[in-house]
């Protein structure tokens, strides 16, 4: 039986054709993506022509030399170290498809942060927003400016003064806490974290937590999401939700992030209804029924204040939030990390402890509580917090985004492009600090304190976008250490500062932990 088959023309290929529709199709669509890709190079042509003219490692193509730092913590920091101390001076590196220019030159830092070209934060600092939203640490600069504006009242000395009785009290508790453990050698980070915790959680949100005497868990949560953020911000592959999502430490982030937020969440939602509720109840009593209370205010306090009494502050609850978010985490970690980085440097220098003490004891007594006036009579222990500063500055690195070019004099850095500050590494410099690896407090007696170059000190970063809160943190570590020398002394396993080995968790940390022993006097 025979068969006959009907073949479509369309379907015989064409012997004089030597490419399939299929084929044409996928040629313009790469043609597209080309020019598209092309266009893209053109745009930032700049930014190439001026990281020609700039030595620095080698950058492979979309990582770039996010190689360096797709590692443990530990070798993150030794990484970093090493990238500004091969190529010193100005040097520059792509992370992905971002130019960053890695400055250490105290010239151009105190050009590049005092700069308006340079108030914003780069993409990178997106993945610390997850956690604690837009506050004035991360919020892009139109809103920075506002903020900061508006919250700079809250830090003036006179509410500062009100919080030392604060500082005094919780001291009071970690001094049992620490008579427990007389003799051993402790890791103070977890004693110093929780301290902070109780005091930042009544000073910024008027709430007592009892961290110290309960089994808190709080401190824990805040260092192991900035871990997972270090580890977001520098591993160009988790970059990418879709990427990051997929991983183990997604729901562990996820679940941090819930019960952080979920806790600072419900105390300002709770301080508002408390103050809505006073200001309705006053409402409905005359002038000479209202009773003026002499009762101290929290951070949070002076932030709902300015909501409901400015009418330009615009501040709503969330932007509230945001705000406690952000002093609860840079508070809470940078004042232990400093406050442990400085009893184990009294610990390897007992002559310079000993000065303390005796300073203290002078100023104080042998008993008395310190109070707000005594803090600016203890120099010497201001200076040796600021050298301990100059040595392990909590952040160890900062960056900037330009929003158009600048100059630096010998150099033009261009619009488009990123910059870290090697904080850590011109604090060490020999160009601009004598002998730099001696600790030496009196660096920052008044008379030597004023040779200091501009820029080449930076704990608490440097021009108009610097902490809000350095006066807050130094009054806080100096009734740390003044209660805790006067009644403890300190020592430490380690001989010297160089033997104490770093990495970076965001903020600086010692590897092996902040290991001292306290002795009773």
């Amino acid at each position: 039986m025979n068969k006959t088959f009907i073949v479509s023309a369309e379907a015989i290929p064409n012997p004089n054709s030597r490419y399939t529709t299929q084929d044409l199709l996928f040629f313009f669509l790469c043609l597209t993506l080309s020019v598209i890709y092309i266009q893209w190079l053109w745009s930032r042509r700049k930014l190439y022509t001026y990281a020609l003219k700039i030595h620095g490692p080698i950058s492979l193509p979309i990582v770039g030399c996010f190689y360096l730092f797709i590692t443990q913590p530990t070798e993150i920091y030794k990484n970093l170290m090493y990238l500004f101390e091969k190529y010193s001076g100005l040097s520059r590196g792509w992370f992905g498809p971002q130019l960053f220019f890695l400055v250490q030159n105290p010239k151009h830092i105190d050009i590049i942060l005092s700069s308006p070209k340079a108030l914003g934060k780069p993409y990178l600092y997106d993945k610390i927003v997850q956690f604690v939203g837009t506050g004035i640490l991360t919020a892009p600069v139109p809103k920075w400016r506002k903020h900061r504006k508006l919250i700079r009242p809250t830090f003036n000395q006179r509410i500062l003064d009100q919080f030392v009785e604060i500082f005094s009290e919780q001291c009071g508790v970690l001094m049992k806490c620490l008579g427990k453990e007389v003799g051993k050698e402790v890791d103070l980070f977890h004693y110093l974290t929780k301290l902070t915790l109780d005091v930042l959680c009544e000073t910024a949100m008027g709430i007592k937590v009892n961290a110290q005497t309960t089994d808190s868990v709080f401190g824990k949560w805040i260092d192991r999401a900035m871990e997972i953020t270090m580890f977001r911000m520098l591993n160009v592959w988790y970059h990418f939700d879709f990427i990051f999502n997929f991983t183990p430490l997604k729901k562990e982030y996820d679940d941090i992030n819930h019960k952080f937020h979920a806790f600072t969440g419900k105390v300002v939602k709770d301080k508002i209804t408390a103050y809505k509720n006073k200001m309705e109840d006053i409402d409905d009593r005359t002038e000479s029924e209202v009773e003026v209370t002499g009762n101290r205010k929290a951070f949070l306090d002076y932030l709902i204040d300015i909501a409901y009494n400015q009418k330009d502050s615009m501040l709503t609850e969330q932007e509230i939030r945001e705000e406690v978010d952000i002093f609860m985490v840079a508070g809470t970690d940078t004042t232990a990390t400093s406050l442990c980085f400085t009893f184990m440097v009294l610990g390897i220098y007992p002559e310079i402890q000993q000065k303390i003490y005796e300073e203290v004891v002078d100023v104080i007594g042998y008993t008395g509580s310190v109070e707000s006036k005594d803090l600016p009579k203890l120099k010497y222990a201001e200076c040796v917090l600021k050298e301990t500063q100059r040595f392990f500055a909590p952040a160890p690195a900062i960056a900037r985004e330009l929003t158009d070019d600048l100059d630096l004099g010998d150099v033009t850095l261009p619009s488009g492009c990123s910059i870290v500050v090697g904080v850590i590494k011109v604090h060490r410099n020999p160009e601009y600090w004598n002998d730099p690896m001696k600790f030496d407090p009196d660096r920052f007696l008044p008379e030597n304190a004023k040779k200091i170059v501009p820029g080449s000190y930076l704990p608490f970063s440097w021009g108009p976008r610097n902490c809000a809160g350095p006066k807050y943190a130094m009054m806080a570590m100096k009734t740390v250490v003044a209660n805790v020398v006067r009644k403890y002394q300190i020592s430490c396993g380690y001989k010297n500062i160089e033997e104490v080995d770093l990495k970076c968790n965001l903020l600086l940390r010692s590897t092996e932990g902040f290991k001292v022993t306290f002795h009773k006097r």
